[in-house]
Order: structure tokens, then sequence, then C-alpha cells
């Protein structure tokens, strides 16, 4: 399966089918600037539950996807992989380290993946019951990675998914495409991968409440760490109604940049569409593209992945951002104890490098 028919597939999933900016209009605010001049550099850092297991992909490695498991790629139960946070304990999280490495090459900002398709939150939530402080004694990771952003003078960016299949696990299928049109044999499958008749629609009561612990959760990310530059949403709500709006989010952060995945209804600041590939001409628009910058397993942390892209691949990404105004926003994936791979420093360094006076 080729990344980018993989990444159309897992948008449709999360409902992120937009393709354009169909509401997008730019913010004026002045301390929003920043991500418009010239082209920015960012860090994305995938890191959550699954990097235990040391061969799955966050999220995306609880559902049984048939062709990912004929390659013989790691797939557990959503029951397996939530059992993961038991384990979690990343006495080597130290963000300072590898986000001085990317100031140092030329980086503006950085995206932490707060919160995942699977639940599990890197701060300590008041509205859920999976996060740190129920697993790491409070520990809070946002945080720290807050703290570092601010005293490198990186821009804070935070990413955030309000799919949530933990919380909505009675009413999804862990298999992709179940039933489909595309899939017809595709059985549904529940949180131990038996197939199950039926899924039961999602009573309204159920929904509201996950709304409401939705907004909470951004609230609490928007409210508890000082200034937010970025907000990096990841999918879709059902409908529109009572979600918080982006005119609620920017009286909370007036200076905030906010993706067009918000909700999945391609509202936002600028077109984040362009995941896993280059535009093939000028979008005419902010946009800003995102690659996996590591070989070998997706998004998140695996074993033995510690190889990085060819500095000619990252450079050719590079200039196609320079020619056509766009920001480039490279992955990279911490392993369960927080720790980076000597490969990634190696990496930055060489592309900094590379970079000056370009």
């Amino acid at each position: 399966m080729s990344q980018n028919k993989t990444v159309a597939e897992q948008h449709a999933i999360i409902g992120n089918t937009s393709s354009t900016v169909s509401k997008f209009k730019r913010t004026t605010h002045e301390g929003a600037q920043w991500f418009y001049n010239s082209v920015n550099l960012g860090l994305f850092i995938h890191y959550g539950i699954s990097a235990v297991h040391g061969d799955l992909d966050i999220s995306w490695g609880m559902m049984d996807e048939p062709v990912r498991r004929a390659k013989g790629n790691g797939i557990l139960t959503p029951r397996e992989y939530w059992a993961l946070a038991e384990k979690f304990n990343p006495d080597k999280y130290n963000p300072e380290e590898w986000l001085s490495a990317a100031k140092d090459a030329g980086f503006t900002y950085a995206v932490l993946t707060t919160k995942h398709h699977d639940g599990f939150s890197l701060w300590p939530s008041d509205a859920s019951d999976f996060s740190t402080k129920n697993y790491m004694n409070g520990r809070d990771l946002v945080g720290e990675y807050v703290a570092a952003c601010r005293k490198l003078g990186l821009k804070v960016g935070l990413y955030y998914s309000p799919p949530d299949w933990r919380v909505n696990q009675k009413y999804m299928s862990f298999m992709p495409g179940s039933h489909s049109e595309k899939y017809p044999e595709r059985p549904y499958k529940d949180i131990d991968h038996k197939p199950i008749d039926a899924l039961p629609e999602m009573p309204e009561e159920h929904y509201n409440k996950y709304v409401e612990y939705v907004n909470a959760q951004v609230r609490e990310l928007l409210t508890r760490y000082g200034q937010i530059d970025l907000l990096w949403f990841d999918g879709s709500m059902k409908d529109l109604t009572n979600v918080i709006t982006i005119e609620e989010i920017r009286a909370l952060q007036p200076q905030i940049v906010v993706n067009d995945r918000m909700w999945g209804w391609g509202i936002g600041d600028y077109c984040s569409q362009y995941e896993c590939r280059l535009p093939q001409e000028d979008p005419a628009m902010p946009w800003e593209t995102c690659h996996i910058w590591h070989v070998g397993g997706g998004w998140s942390y695996v074993r033995n992945a510690d190889k990085y892209r060819e500095l000619e691949i990252t450079l050719n990404q590079y200039e196609t951002c320079k020619k056509w105004g766009g920001n480039l926003l490279l992955n990279i994936a911490p392993a369960a104890d927080g720790s980076v791979p000597e490969a990634y420093y190696k990496a930055v360094k060489e592309f900094g490098k590379a970079i000056k006076g370009k």
C-alpha cells in the first residue's frame, strides 16, 4: 500500500476529508504572522504509549488491518494496546535535548502529539481517566515540552486529536473499512478483534458527553501553559453543534495559528493537507507539508528505526517549500523512555548545515 493511499484511508476513518481550506481565513493577529514569513521549519513529535511495544504505529497499531497484518507489521487488540499505559515510563524524556538540536539547525517551531486517536493524554487531564494523571503520578509531559520550547525560543505547537477510540470504543469497528462498498467482506470488530454483527448507534447522551470532554481538554491545553502559538487538529466531530469554536479558541489565545483540520471541516488559518507529499503546483495559499523523517514504521517509534532519510530528500522538500512559500514539518519519534536515536542528531545537524545560506 502506497504512503499516499494509506494516508487517504486513514483520513477517511478519522473524518479528515477536506482537500482544500474551504473556510480558510488567515488570522491577521500580529503575533501569528511568524507562520507566514519565509520558510518555517517545524519539528513534529509523535509520542505516546504505543512506543512501549516497539513495533506499533501510534493508534493505528490497534486496527486489525489485513494488509498490515500480512506484512507482519505490529498489531495489538485495542484492549492490549491501552494496557501499554501501565508500562509507560519515560524516564529519559528530555525535550530540551532534541529541541535544542532542531533550534541550532534553524527550526522555528515544534508540534507535540498531546493526545492521539488512542485517547491517552500526555498531560494530567481533569477531563479524562486515561492520562498521565492516572498512570504517571501526574507528570506533565506537555508542560515539560512547552517549557523547553520557551527556553529555546521555539514557537509552541500542540497536536490534538478530537477522535478518541477509547471513549467511543462501543460505537466503532477496529477493522478499517468494515462492511464498506470497498471492503464488503470485512466484518465489524470489537476491542478484542472479535467479529460482531452490528455496531450500535451512538446515543445522543454519549455524544454530548464526548463533546464536553473534547471541549474541556482543548480548554485545558489553551489555559494551562501560557501562550500557545499553534494548534494542530487531526480529525472530525460528527457535527459542529456545541463544539468549541475557532472564535472561542482565539478568545483564549488571540495570537494562535490553527491548521485547517479543525473538526475535519476545513476551518483554519492554513492548509495542512499535504501529508507525506509535496504539492505539484503552487498552492497559492499558506500551507504546510508534514513528513516522516525517520525510516521504518509509521509516525511513531518502532525498534531499529534508527535511520533517517537521505539528506537530498529533505533538501528537496525544503526547496519546494521555499519556492512556493510553505512550511516544512519533519517528524521524529522518541522511544518509550523518551530518548531519541543518535541518527536524529546527525540528520538534523547535516540538514541545518546544508540549508544555511539558502
